[in-house]
């Protein structure tokens, strides 16, 4: 794909200008110079649409380096490293109150959420209004619909999982009263648009791309998101159906090696069906993930350098105890730093860095990958009714990568047994790859699994915090409302229409 750096600076220019030249008055200018980009003059060619797009494309760069945060740190998979160096807890206090559900409506990561998810939908939305009335190739301008209309639904399914009830927009905001306007829309609302975006997106994307457009979004990866919808929503045979076309198109397969699919060199491989891209070197176009989840004082032994390593997303020694001895994904996934005062683990999927001067390293993130559909197949055919072929024939398969033994009737003999089996089995196979907080969510086990998380954590502290955030009563104290996040005050401030989720 081409690079994503040259598109997001081209395109900020553009809404740049835009912003300028819409604000002039007719006295002030009349006649826009043509050697500047304006919302008039850039939609006009095949490229100036293929340039917007991959600018969309770029907002996922963006998201996911910091995703972790309201994601997989909400889990018992990670918490935040806690040596007092260059800060704490990972950097701020925030991240510690974000692990402990003791979050408030400032906290600055559910603000950066918010404006990077709003900023991509309406980049989606100013995209598709002009697409709507461009004169360019019919072929290329359904796909490029289709691929707008997937982001619009992806972020909007991150947004209603983190706030619940929220603003849905599907078309552009040309006014400061609108925007002012707006209001939170019902989930259910929002959810219906969500499969309308990913179901024209399935009709209109290819199966696979070739040469320079390998990593667009496929029809696979839209099926992927629907599959996904449907089975937070509950609809198993839904998700059944999507998921078994998946898999019928015979497009993916999963890799003998674990340690192959996060491995730079092997980007988008059988086994992914969609992978935010990066790439390594000044271009801009770098992922820094090692460099953000290596334990504070790890350089020059977790990573090459050039900074100290905050420790932002640490395993839990719970985590760690999830492992079944002898499984191959372990060592792949997590390392060990025998640091002295407090040794810990680390992150280790996404260790390739090479230079030692730049924090900057090639790794994809892995968004959706074919393990992930075999194991939402077996838990959709379970919810439905307990079966002993399908649904532990598809689970074997990863266990048989990761070297375990095959897991029989026996071992799991009823429909609870095997929905736990399941359960288990998505924490190690997709390990810090983002799914486990809306594993727990849609699963409605967030509430008992924190509890029990925060008992045991408390107990025997992974790394035990400093005194400003120490643990107490109130920390892990997950009730029903804390299952969403605020909405930032100053969104509220800005828009008196909005209004806060409840217990915040």
């Amino acid at each position: 794909m081409k690079k994503y750096n040259l598109i997001k600076s081209t395109y900020i220019l553009y809404v740049a200008t835009i912003l300028f030249f819409t604000g002039c008055s007719d006295e002030f200018l009349e006649v826009t110079p043509n050697h500047y980009l304006t919302e008039g003059n850039f939609y006009q060619t095949e490229e100036d649409f293929n340039q917007a797009v991959l600018g969309v494309y770029g907002s996922l760069q963006d998201y996911v380096l910091t995703a972790h945060f309201l994601e997989e740190g909400r889990s018992d998979n990670t918490t935040y490293d806690n040596l007092l160096d260059q800060g704490s807890l990972g950097g701020g206090r925030q991240y510690g109150f974000l692990d402990q559900f003791k979050m408030t409506s400032d906290a600055g990561p559910i603000a950066d959420a918010w404006n990077n998810i709003y900023s991509a939908i309406k980049d989606c939305n100013v995209t598709l209004d002009n697409l709507s009335k461009a004169d360019i190739d019919p072929t290329l301008a359904k796909r490029s619909e289709a691929e707008l209309r997937f982001f619009r639904a992806f972020y909007h399914f991150v947004a209603v999982r983190y706030w619940g009830d929220i603003p849905l927009l599907i078309a552009p905001i040309n006014s400061a009263e609108e925007a002012f306007a707006l209001q939170r829309n019902p989930a259910s609302e929002v959810y219906d648009a969500i499969i309308e975006d990913a179901e024209f997106a399935i009709s209109n994307l290819p199966l696979n791309y070739s040469g320079n457009d390998i990593g667009r979004i496929t029809q696979g990866a839209a099926r992927m998101l629907l599959a996904k919808v449907l089975l937070t929503s509950k609809d198993y045979s839904g998700t059944v159906q999507q998921l078994n076309t998946i898999i019928s198109s015979n497009q993916y397969a999963l890799l003998t090696d674990y340690a192959a699919i996060f491995d730079p060199a092997n980007k988008n491989h059988n086994e992914s069906i969609f992978e935010i891209q990066f790439k390594e070197g000044a271009e801009g176009e770098s992922s820094n993930f090692i460099y953000q989840f290596a334990p504070v004082g790890s350089r020059g032994v977790v990573f090459l350098g050039p900074e100290s390593g905050p420790g932002r997303n640490i395993p839990t020694t719970d985590m760690i105890e999830a492992y079944e001895p002898n499984d191959l994904r372990k060592d792949i996934s997590v390392a060990y730093f025998d640091r002295n005062p407090s040794p810990l683990y680390y992150i280790n999927k996404y260790n390739h860095d090479t230079d030692p001067d730049f924090s900057r390293t090639p790794n994809n993130w892995p968004l959706y990958r074919y393990a992930d559909v075999l194991l939402m197949l077996a838990e959709a055919i379970n919810e439905q009714s307990y079966q002993t072929g399908a649904p532990f024939n598809l689970l074997n398969m990863v266990r048989t990568r990761a070297g375990l033994t095959e897991l029989t009737s026996t071992d799991v003999p009823d429909q609870e047994s095997f929905r736990n089996a399941i359960a288990q089995e998505r924490r190690v196979e997709l390990a810090f790859e983002n799914h486990r907080w809306f594993d727990l969510l849609r699963t409605d086990e967030a509430i008992e699994t924190i509890t029990a998380f925060g008992i045991k954590e408390k107990a025997n502290p992974t790394l035990t915090p400093p005194d400003f955030i120490a643990y107490g009563p109130e920390s892990f104290a997950i009730t029903q409302e804390k299952l969403l996040y605020p909405i930032p005050n100053n969104e509220l401030d800005l828009n008196p229409n909005l209004t806060q989720n409840p217990g915040y």
